[in-house]
């Protein structure tokens, strides 16, 4: 994961939030609001607009670099509970009960660059390939029980 401070372009508000990331004691954390205070203080209106817009921009930044972290965190921990599974049965079985191809599935699966961008499930996507493994898990498991 990547550190979401240095996405933040405004020196000043890159300042104000690497003291408090850096603070480990409740006085440090209180020296940092004094810090950042006394910076909103000695600004000017104009100042004070300009610093709120750019700040609203990089906390923009740094929502979608969050979102792309949890996409891939998703996508990682969907790679670990399959396990085998691809191994096993077949992917395009599983894409198709998605309505999707077996190269759509494993793009994901494996965080394959697609449009110059990794790919990874969305919520909606995750949903529907684990129901599509419930439905394989059932079917396995009347075949297992015959």
């Amino acid at each position: 994961m990547r550190n979401l401070t240095e996405l933040i372009e405004d020196t000043t508000l890159r300042e104000i939030l690497r003291r408090y990331e850096n603070a480990e004691t409740p006085e440090e954390l209180e020296a940092a609001k004094r810090y950042q205070q006394e910076v909103q203080a000695a600004m000017s209106k104009e100042e004070q607009d300009a610093y709120n817009e750019k700040s609203l921009s990089d906390y923009r930044r740094m929502l979608s670099a969050m979102e792309e972290d949890v996409d891939e965190l998703k996508a990682e921990s969907m790679r670990r509970k399959l396990g085998d599974v691809p191994k096993a049965v077949s992917l395009t079985y599983i894409a198709s009960k998605c309505g999707k191809s077996k190269s759509w599935l494993s793009q994901r699966m494996n965080g394959h660059k697609v449009n110059g961008k990794e790919a990874h499930f969305t919520s909606s996507e995750a949903k529907m390939v684990e129901d599509a493994l419930h439905d394989l898990g059932n079917m396995l498991l009347k075949v297992a029980l015959i």
